[in-house]
């Protein structure tokens, strides 16, 4: 027998123990044939209480939760999308209150700014 078989028997022992090991420790849950003491099973439900408890309730929660998880973007309103034109007003970060002065003393220096490092 080459090393090839041996693995092959191996492989195969294993996975046969462990189905027969599931097996054997799932059996003490098919030995109570007979209501135990105490065991008052209660009346079934019925159709309509089956499909509200099993069809209802997880439908109604998925939707509960999907409108929680778009209700932010929906308030937020409409975004930019590639390819259409800009629509929103311009916003100055981290400048002078004036802007449009800022720009036109920058545009008027001369020699300034730049790799040089002249401002």
């Amino acid at each position: 027998m080459t090393a090839r078989h041996v693995r092959r028997w191996l492989a195969g022992g294993t996975v046969a123990l462990v189905l027969l090991a599931t097996q054997a420790l799932a059996s003490p849950a098919f030995a109570a044939t007979h209501p135990d003491d105490g065991d008052q099973p209660g009346p079934g439900l019925s159709v309509l209480q089956t499909f509200l408890i099993f069809v209802c309730i997880p439908a109604g929660m998925f939707i509960i939760i999907t409108l929680l998880v778009t209700a932010p973007s929906i308030a937020r309103g409409p975004r930019y999308r590639p390819g259409l034109g800009w629509w929103a007003a311009p916003v100055w970060f981290n400048g002078p209150d004036d802007a449009d002065s800022a720009v036109r003393s920058a545009s008027s220096t001369a020699g300034g700014g730049g790799a040089s490092a002249r401002w």
